[in-house]
């Protein structure tokens, strides 16, 4: 690898894609599909900019390297063991109906049964850097379709060293059975080993480096971590994404997992662009020149096929259709690896060059309009569950209390959609106050669970006019609070509630600001987590500095802690009634004044609950109870008396 030449290649590629990000960007286009145009324009089928193509891509694997590292770093041993089912029984079925598939077409046009499962091992794996990136970049992997997604992408990473032992027997070129047992075992036992070492020495490592207090030291051991492992696990015949994967999900049981991703993520960016224009390089366009029908046609197909099948086995997991559609959606491209399976089946004569540059060309074109399809997958997916929708009470593993004929009927409560961590707080809120609710999940494990503990957990997509009508009984209800990790759901169910239940009150919990619900209807409103995270953060920092609002912002904190508590006591009027402080100042009317003196309840109207004076907080206070300035008055009615109390602490009559 010749310096002076990487050096001119670098500055070709990053200016080239800077120029074309930049220009894509300006018509909404995503990055990555950027970053795969750079590619074709400066690779040696379009202008041949690069002089070694080579040694970009050996850039570009370090970069793919790290890019999974740091996904990895998002996935503990508890969090897998979590996602275990998915991964096993939904990616098995992904890749088992993907090879059928392909194995029965060409069967039925007159090819052989060992090419049809090839054709079936190359479709069968999707991209794991394009499709993570894209569902990072939209917040989702944490959304029901991302964790399915992710779940199916380990499976296929795992798939791939029994493929590669494969091709061969597919060849008529294979060692015996004993050899291939001999190999899957050693694949297994290096997994096996690489989690149990490194659970044990990894932690013990990394602690010692941290206590030095160099931050290059501890970046030097995170890097030879994801390098080690990955390096390990690829000479064993694994893949080398799957083990820097792993490598990630070592370190991300320690407790140094965020400090890792924060130092890593600048190599990770820089080198993953490398990788997305080095996929681009591999398209010629003169083969879609030849032949452009064949190519387009093998594209669409592809895309819609994987989509069909990713779908069905999303279905086939008891997904709800929305969710299935659009996981298929985001499975649809062809996998970077497929493009190294290609290149060994050609060497072992199972199929022609030629068939394989117009594979290949198909291939990188569904992966370029990747980022548009996850762009649009919301909409696909809405489209989609509407076809599905009478298969989804036959596919759905809904618990038998769910039938509309056995289900309690509630008036008058809280509908908690996600069972997450806000959801459970929410509940145990809730369940103290004696507020009846009915909390909606996706997943048919955790309403099961939930339901041996007494708690009204039901399955259903709460996006579904039907599920929000007949299982969340949203007519009689006053509250929705929609707790969901995926935004594009969010948006949509309350667009739902607004057409089919205009007087139900919606909460909705965005991430972040961006994420708001399209809706000016004063009964939404919108808890955006990046917003209020901001605010606390201003609170806390203006109470430290000891500034002249500290006594407020201390005021505003005490009183949303006195009235959390007592809207706990006060669930059957949580709805009409609120709580709030006033600081008595020296100069407020009601200060030096008895609370029978002031004459606030006829006035304002609102209730003293409690008086806050210094360290002593007094309860239900007396009515001959003289204020003082300094006092922290707890006042209990309606928003209207509220207001009007305040004035009237303030200026008098």
């Amino acid at each position: 690898m010749h310096l002076e030449s990487l050096l001119h290649d670098l500055t070709l590629i990053f200016g080239v894609a800077l120029v074309v990000v930049l220009g894509l960007g300006r018509i909404g286009l995503p990055p990555i599909a950027g970053f795969l145009l750079a590619g074709i324009t400066i690779g040696p089928g379009g202008f041949g900019l690069v002089d070694d193509v080579h040694q970009v891509e050996v850039l570009a694997e370090l970069g793919v390297a790290l890019l999974l590292f740091t996904i990895g770093l998002e996935f503990s041993l508890a969090r897998l063991q979590r996602i275990a089912r998915y991964v096993t029984i939904g990616g098995g079925m992904q890749v088992l109906f993907t090879v059928a598939a392909a194995t029965a077409i060409t069967v039925l046009y007159g090819g052989r049964w060992q090419v049809g499962v090839f054709f079936g091992f190359l479709a069968a794996l999707s991209s794991t850097a394009i499709v993570l990136r894209a569902l990072a970049d939209r917040n989702e992997t944490r959304a029901p379709h991302g964790r399915f997604v992710v779940a199916v992408l380990i499976f296929q990473d795992l798939c791939i060293v029994p493929m590669m032992l494969a091709l061969p027997l597919l060849a008529g070129q294979a060692g015996g059975p004993a050899d291939i047992a001999w190999t899957l075992g050693k694949a297994v036992a290096v997994v096996v080993g690489v989690l149990v070492l490194a659970r044990r020495v990894v932690p013990f490592v990394l602690h010692h480096v941290a206590a030095t207090r160099r931050r290059e030291l501890f970046l030097l051991s995170v890097l030879l971590i994801a390098i080690a492992v990955a390096s390990a696990t690829s000479a064993m015949g694994l893949s080398l994404a799957l083990g820097a994967f792993l490598a990630g999900v070592v370190v991300a049981d320690t407790d140094f997992v965020h400090q890792a991703s924060s130092d890593v993520a600048p190599f990770r960016d820089a080198l993953a662009s490398l990788f997305f224009v080095s996929i681009g390089m591999l398209l010629d366009p003169a083969v879609i020149g030849d032949a452009p029908l064949t190519v387009l046609g093998l594209c669409v197909a592809l895309l819609v096929g994987k989509a069909l099948l990713a779908t069905l086995a999303g279905l086939g997991m008891r997904f709800p259709p929305r969710v299935a559609v659009v996981a298929g959606v985001s499975l649809a491209q062809v996998g970077e690896f497929s493009f190294v399976l290609l290149q060994e089946g050609q060497d072992l004569g199972i199929v022609a060059p030629d068939v394989g540059r117009m594979f290949v060309a198909a291939s990188v074109l569904t992966m370029i309009v990747t980022p548009l399809m996850v762009a649009a997958s919301p909409r696909i997916g809405a489209a989609g569950a509407t076809l599905l929708r009478p298969l989804e009470h036959l596919l759905a593993d809904t618990p038998e209390e769910d039938d509309p004929a056995t289900t309690e009927v509630k008036h008058g409560h809280v509908i908690v959609a996600g069972y997450g961590l806000g959801g459970r707080v929410l509940v145990a809120a809730l369940e103290s106050a004696r507020v009846p609710y009915i909390t909606i999940e996706l997943e048919p494990e955790a309403v099961r669970a939930e339901r041996s503990t007494g708690r009204d957990v039901r399955y259903g997509d709460i996006t579904s006019a039907e599920v929000l009508a007949h299982v969340a009984q949203a007519g009689t209800a006053k509250v929705l609070v929609l707790l969901l990790s995926d935004a594009e759901a969010t948006r949509r169910c309350v667009a739902v509630a607004r057409q089919h239940f205009p007087r139900l009150h919606v909460i909705a919990r965005t991430q972040r600001h961006t994420e708001h619900p399209p809706s000016n209807d004063p009964n939404v409103e919108v808890v955006t987590e990046d917003y209020e995270t901001a605010l606390e953060i201003v609170e806390r920092v203006l109470h430290r500095l000891g500034s002249a609002m500290a006594g407020a912002v201390n005021t505003t904190r005490h009183t949303r802690d006195a009235a959390g508590e007592r809207m706990l006591d006060l669930g059957t009027v949580v709805g009409a009634m609120a709580m709030d402080g006033v600081v008595l100042t020296l100069t407020d009317w009601a200060a030096d004044r008895t609370i029978a003196e002031t004459g606030l309840r006829a006035v304002g109207g609102a209730l003293v609950v409690a008086v806050s004076r210094g360290e002593t907080t007094i309860t239900t206070p007396a009515p001959d109870l003289r204020l003082d300035a300094g006092d922290v008055l707890f006042l209990f009615g309606t928003r209207p008396q509220l207001d009007r109390s305040r004035a009237h602490l303030t200026r008098g009559p």
